[in-house]
């Protein structure tokens, strides 16, 4: 007798012995039962996975001498017909050959004939979404109201091709992937029937390369049997399939996980040696980090029967990386199968991500320390204790200075800008920290809070209008002849912020207008001016407006010609470019009235307006009743206070106000 392949001689023969597909098995057993059999069906899934067969056993089941049962018994006449491919009643057609209107056409004639031995006449069309168009639509009439007699069951694998006036027509099983502790189970009892001698590891393997398929498990476990007269183990199983062993696993995976590059290319050199693909290099290891990751956290799971002889090794292994470093690994081993299997140089991709695997645990092993760590922090803070002692030092020499005061008689306020943050502190910020520290407040960086006054002095003092033309808000802050400059500054950041979709649209806009909370722009197409003033668009712009000028500013966006740009077009001219950039006229001295002790005067304050090159001309913000401070106005020991602070705060004018008891 011809020798059997083994998916042959094992298809199931009763719904009982179908792996995998119990949702499905048991709702034909019932519809069976209770007589309400549907006149179409379609089995649709992946290859290898019982359709046809499940087919077969329900045609027996309708047509068994004892039935229609739901346990045909297999015996009987008519069921060896439908076993062997015999009976009349049961039609197989493959729709891949018999495809055209013309073989639909000799279906529907054949139709009308009732069952020459059993009860129903069953039509099998297996690959039904070959069907051409017009077979599909010669089909519809007759799918939709066959005669009682009738039962069609369509099998495929793509269901998406079949037409919905088809899918409508018929009840939809879906076979699922096979399981593959499902399919080592079922190896290994065929194996025992048949006398074969098969490990679980070598099973396991099996069931892992079929990808969900019992009859891909059953051929390559039949290439096995061919191929050897003993045991069947893993070697052998790797061998034939052309997988990577267990050994080569371990140290390749060890070499990605202590980042030595020469061991890496040196292991993939030797399996390529070997014979093997590169992309199975991929694959296997792949695997094998699963494996890692499942005794990790799940170390008695199923899935790990194939490390049954190695299973110490294997929790060895898992002991010596981080769940973080195993992620961070598939995820590039998982994009370098992808271009692999693409690449007219797979050998290349796969070394390639390799190497990125090993490099990217170096670089999560950096990212898993905190984001601003503790020796930044601390050396922040401890710039900032300098600062203030050096700032309370300068206010004790200060202190017999005379008074300058405004001609109200009140002291002088400190100026309402803000002072730029050091290097230290702007590495803090960017680092990600949510709480600002408790000394970066207290010296002066809140954006939120009012300078800190003495309690004995009033908080609002009235500055004639006179004494401080820069609050005239309309006037603008910037002269009219540097927005162009600005601009190609903002629109710099956004580009190296990668903002691109926001740089396209605002780069040809043209500012007409910066004062002191906003910056106008117009713009030559109404559909630019309209997504400029989209908040996910500003809040970009408004952002490097900031980083260029200094301070928060909100941008608008206007169309040309737009009404509403007069209003701003005016108030540039109130103010020519040559009399915004002149210097500010001094602040007229008010003689202080000389204090009997060092005690009555009050420490002197320091105001140090913003003039970063990107905000504009300091001389409009300068505060009225101020003189600016020269080098020759101050002393050797003020000169030496302020020198570390000068390096921290950048380029800035200074300007000394001292304050009486009042």
């Amino acid at each position: 007798m011809a020798y059997i392949a083994l998916y042959r001689k094992w298809r199931p023969k009763d719904f009982d012995d179908v792996v995998g597909q119990a949702h499905i098995t048991e709702t034909l057993q019932k519809a069976i039962e209770t007589d309400k059999v549907a006149h179409a069906y379609l089995f649709s899934g992946p290859r290898g996975t019982g359709k046809t067969s499940t087919a077969k056993i329900f045609a027996r089941a309708m047509n068994c001498i004892h039935g229609p049962t739901s346990h045909p018994c297999n015996t009987c006449e008519v069921c060896r017909h439908i076993m062997s491919g015999e009976s009349m009643d049961v039609v197989e057609i493959d729709a891949a050959s018999n495809r055209s209107i013309e073989d639909i056409r000799t279906l529907r004639e054949t139709i009308k004939f009732m069952p020459a031995e059993g009860h129903k006449k069953i039509y099998i069309i297996d690959e039904v979404h070959m069907l051409t168009t017009e077979a599909f639509n010669a089909l519809l009439k007759t799918l939709e109201e066959p005669p009682s007699h009738v039962i069609f069951i369509l099998a495929t694998t793509e269901p998406e091709r079949i037409p919905m006036t088809i899918l409508s027509r018929c009840q939809r099983y879906e076979f699922r992937r096979i399981t593959s502790g499902d399919i080592a189970k079922r190896l290994l009892y065929i194996a025992k029937e048949e006398h074969i001698d098969l490990t679980k590891g070598a099973a396991h393997i099996l069931a892992v390369q079929a990808d969900g398929g019992m009859r891909d498990a059953l051929s390559m476990l039949d290439q096995c049997v061919s191929n050897t007269e003993g045991t069947i183990d893993e070697q052998l199983v790797r061998d034939l399939l052309g997988l990577i062993g267990r050994d080569w696993l371990f140290s390749l995976s060890d070499a990605v996980f202590q980042g030595k590059g020469d061991d890496i290319i040196q292991a993939v050199d030797d399996i390529i040696h070997m014979g093997k693909e590169p992309q199975v290099i991929l694959t296997e290891l792949l695997a094998h980090l699963r494996a890692i990751m499942l005794c990790q956290a799940a170390p008695k799971s199923d899935t790990l029967a194939a490390y049954a002889d190695s299973m110490k090794r294997l929790t060895a292994q898992s002991q010596t990386v981080t769940p973080e470093r195993i992620f961070s690994i598939l995820q590039v081993l998982q994009q370098a199968l992808l271009t692999a299997k693409t690449s007219p140089e797979p050998r290349i991709a796969v070394e390639m991500g390799l190497l990125m695997a090993s490099r990217a645990v170096s670089a999560s092993s950096d990212n898993s320390k905190p984001v601003a760590d503790s020796s930044l922090l601390d050396s922040v803070l401890n710039r900032l204790t300098q600062l203030e002692q050096q700032l309370a030092s300068m206010r004790q020499h200060t202190a017999s200075v005379p008074v300058q005061q405004q001609d109200d008689g009140l002291p002088v306020s400190m100026a309402d800008e803000e002072i730029p943050f050091p290097e230290e502190e702007e590495a803090l910020v960017s680092a990600g920290t949510d709480e600002e520290p408790e000394n970066i407040r207290s010296a002066g960086h809140s954006t939120n809070e009012e300078p800190v006054l003495p309690q004995n002095q009033k908080t609002e003092p009235s500055i004639p209008e006179q004494e401080a033309p820069a609050q005239k808000t309309n006037a603008p802050v910037v002269p009219p002849s540097q927005y162009d400059d600005i601009w190609k500054k903002t629109c710099a950041v956004l580009d190296k912020e990668k903002k691109k979709a926001v740089f396209s649209c605002v780069r040809n806009g043209k500012i007409v207008y910066i004062g002191q909370t906003e910056v106008i722009l117009v713009f030559q197409t109404a559909f630019m001016a309209k997504r400029a003033n989209r908040e996910d668009y500003y809040g970009f712009v408004d952002q490097a407006l900031a980083h260029v000028l200094g301070k928060g500013y909100h941008m608008r966006g206007y169309l040309k010609g737009d009404a509403e740009l007069e209003a701003y077009e005016k108030k540039n001219s109130q103010v020519s470019d040559t009399a915004i950039s002149s210097p500010a006229p001094k602040a007229k001295e008010v003689p202080a009235e000389p204090a009997e002790s060092t005690d009555s005067v009050q420490p002197a304050s320091l105001t140090v307006p913003v003039s970063s090159e990107e905000a504009g001309v300091v001389e409009e913000t300068v505060p009225a009743g101020l003189q600016p401070a020269t080098a020759d106005d101050m002393s050797p020991a003020e000169r030496t206070v302020l020198e570390p602070l000068l390096k921290t705060v950048g380029d800035c004018n200074i300007y000394i106000e001292h304050k009486p008891n009042t």
